[in-house]
């Protein structure tokens, strides 16, 4: 195993560190109003410092963006991980995805700016690469079972990634975010339950 040397510790301190005060300023301060100087202050490092790892604001945002959320989903897999049933591990993951994103004042904030922030093509994009691939392998295996209604796999993939952020955003707006999460968990349920293959009848 090959060892780090300090230069390369101290390189990616100062990234997480960035990252982490990037976080905090967005989440606070929204993406228009956020400056690289506030974000160098608050992680206390040098302008130059944030400008070295990353070429712009904009790609500060979507790197703080991506962080969280693949801090979100490795939750997200631990949680289908504690299921033995495949239908129960997707409703365990899309509730994980929920509770995760309300739970997380930061993050939710950082989704909902994300279409302004980034722009709704450059969103696609990263939910293609992130989050639609665990949601099309869940998908895949219900189908290869048999047990996934005859359906696009690749469309409903999407269809429910798009239902899950916005069931995740409306919960997190609730004046009262765990009755919103209950009720966002429960309504992702119903949909997942309109999925299943029906036995034939007789």
């Amino acid at each position: 195993m090959a060892v780090k040397g300090r230069r390369e510790e101290y390189k990616e301190l100062t990234r997480a560190a960035i990252l982490e005060a990037a976080a905090e300023q967005f989440s606070e301060r929204g993406f228009s109003t956020t400056t690289i100087d506030q974000v160098a202050r608050t992680a206390r490092v040098s302008k130059g410092a944030v400008y070295h790892h990353f070429a712009d604001k904009a790609e500060l945002f979507e790197a703080v963006f991506r962080d969280r959320q693949q801090h979100l989903l490795a939750s997200v897999a631990t949680a289908a991980a504690g299921r033995a049933d495949p239908w129960e591990q997707l409703d365990a993951a899309l509730a994980a995805y929920v509770d995760g994103t309300v739970a997380d004042n930061v993050h939710r904030s950082l989704l909902q700016q994300a279409p302004a922030a980034l722009g709704a093509e450059r969103c696609r994009q990263i939910d293609q690469q992130l989050g639609l691939p665990v949601l099309l392998a869940a998908l895949d295996t219900l189908h290869r079972t048999g047990e996934l209604a005859p359906q696009p796999t690749e469309m409903l993939a999407r269809l429910l990634f798009s239902a899950l952020c916005e069931a995740a955003m409306t919960a997190g707006a609730d004046s009262q975010p765990s009755r919103g999460r209950r009720q966002a968990a429960a309504a992702l349920r119903a949909i997942t339950a309109g999925l299943r293959r029906q036995p034939p009848a007789g």
